[in-house]
């Protein structure tokens, strides 16, 4: 199980843009300087809900925050605090905006005892954290046919985020891997027609192994034309799903491969996953 899961999105590369050689976290001006446009708020949580068994709804307001300009997929960067005083960097993708509280919803999947996981179990209405975004690259391709996103719990948000988004649902192909059907998510798109995903279910099997999500990946019939993939999750498991498409005659430039978490390792302090 991950150490750490964090829900992130951007383009695959060992350190984000402004993360210091040596692992430190910069401070916060420093960052949002080198990141560019991008905001800061002081995040304070309006409630905090348990949606599944493995995921909790955070919904956070801040002065500004109706301002707030996105595209579905991007997420914040969350300075994580923990008990014994270091903070970490950990990214999480923006689930939903409503503009009119304001409130932005994050879902932080509960697996494993990292900061982010234990913050999120045990935050109240009131708390604060500090953020920045919005960021993250890897958004809806405009110019494809179809759609297919794939990955782990750690890919729920970004997936059916994405998928919610598009203004023709139908070309959605969703598979996402949890470990039981009390896991899985009911979603609807803009037209409220619900999102139809492909749930595989892992049984109690790690998600480090991502033996059944390959699989229903590799076996999708894939429709005619143009096609984009997402895919997130695991790193060794991302590189598989990867492999899976490329073999199946999808071209490298048509999919988005991004890895949230490693098996084994804990995410580094500027939240993303350590490399090989």
């Amino acid at each position: 199980m991950p150490t750490d899961t964090a829900h992130t999105d951007g383009p695959a590369h060992t350190d984000p843009p402004g993360a210091p050689p040596d692992g430190r976290t910069l401070e916060t001006s420093a960052l949002v300087a080198r990141l560019g446009d991008v905001s800061q708020w002081d995040l304070e949580v309006i409630d905090s809900t348990q949606i599944t068994p493995s995921m909790r709804r955070i919904r956070c307001t801040a002065p500004g925050l109706a301002q707030l300009s996105y595209q579905p997929g991007q997420d914040v960067m969350l300075t994580v605090p923990t008990p014994a005083g270091p903070s970490f960097r950990r990214r999480y993708t923006i689930r939903s905006f409503d503009p009119d509280v304001p409130a932005i919803a994050i879902d932080v999947v509960l697996h494993g005892d990292g900061p982010a996981a234990a913050w999120a179990a045990s935050v109240q209405p009131g708390g604060h954290i500090e953020a920045i975004g919005p960021r993250g690259k890897i958004t809806v391709d405009p110019h494809a046919d179809w759609h297919l996103f794939a990955g782990d719990d750690s890919a729920l948000p970004a997936s059916l985020a994405m998928a919610a988004s598009l203004p023709e649902p139908d070309r959605a192909i969703v598979i996402l891997e949890v470990d039981g059907a009390d896991d899985q998510q009911r979603t609807y798109a803009t037209d409220a027609r619900e999102l139809p995903v492909h749930w595989v279910h892992r049984s109690g099997e790690g998600p480090e192994s991502g033996v059944h999500l390959v699989a229903a990946l590799a076996a999708v019939p894939l429709p005619s034309g143009r096609g984009h993939a997402y895919l997130a999750g695991e790193l060794g498991v991302v590189a598989a799903m990867r492999r899976a498409l490329l073999e199946r005659g999808m071209a490298a430039e048509q999919i988005s491969a991004k890895p949230y978490w490693r098996a084994g390792r804990a995410n580094a302090a500027h939240g993303e996953p350590e490399r090989p």
